[in-house]
């Protein structure tokens, strides 16, 4: 994004929770056409935040941003063709878009891609190369992309390396990571049974706001 004062402004407005300051100012720029804005104000109508709710409007902003190559825009489209948010469902097309974004930076999308090939998803289900990509988002330092990645793990019944990538993710402080961790070592699911170590992650989930840690904490000291 080009540096711009009152751009800049804006998103400090917005940060600070001054819906009705920034929102008009971000629209104005989306609408010029910067893809990171228009990226952006996508997630807007996508969570409601400072705007209507809207799927349909949100996927207009992130074709628009994706128009333009950028990475973000592309996968969040990508998910919306894969979940069938405010779009018809199509895992082609999805797969493209997460193939593209990828391509154009974004970590999101490369996982989101590894997973399409591992599964078969949008694309010939291809194993090998699908745990080439996977291997290559576990080194990610994104906390999403850590988390999201040791939740398909972790859904695959692939419990070792599920507690390898949540540890990194909750070292770096994601709640949810943090929370499915603990479990494990009530369970015993990839890791050794471990009281202490679930107590300690459950904590900081449970802290963080995870109703569920809460709950697992509650019953894990009886």
């Amino acid at each position: 994004m080009i540096a711009d004062p009152e751009l800049e402004q804006a998103f400090e407005l917005f940060r600070k929770g001054d819906m009705e300051h920034s929102v008009p100012v971000l629209l104005q720029y989306a609408e010029e056409g910067d893809p990171e804005v228009q990226s952006f104000v996508g997630t807007l109508y996508a969570s409601g935040e400072g705007v209507e709710k809207d799927l349909e409007e949100a996927n207009n902003w992130f074709s628009a941003a994706a128009s333009q190559g950028f990475g973000d825009a592309e996968y969040n489209l990508g998910y919306d063709y894969m979940e069938g948010l405010g779009v018809e469902k199509d895992e082609e097309t999805a797969f493209d878009l997460f193939s593209r974004a990828a391509e154009h930076g974004s970590a999101m999308g490369a996982l989101h891609e590894a997973m399409c090939v591992a599964e078969g998803r949008g694309t010939e289900k291809d194993e090998k190369k699908g745990e080439e990509l996977l291997s290559l988002s576990e080194r990610s330092e994104d906390v999403a992309v850590l988390s999201r990645l040791g939740l398909f793990y972790y859904e695959s019944g692939r419990y070792v390396r599920a507690a390898v990538v949540l540890r990194k993710a909750a070292d770096r402080g994601d709640p949810f990571s943090q929370y499915l961790l603990g479990t494990m070592y009530i369970d015993r699911l990839g890791v050794q049974k471990d009281d202490r170590e679930a107590r300690k992650w459950l904590g900081k989930a449970a802290k963080a706001g995870i109703p569920e840690a809460v709950e697992a904490l509650g019953e894990l000291n009886g």
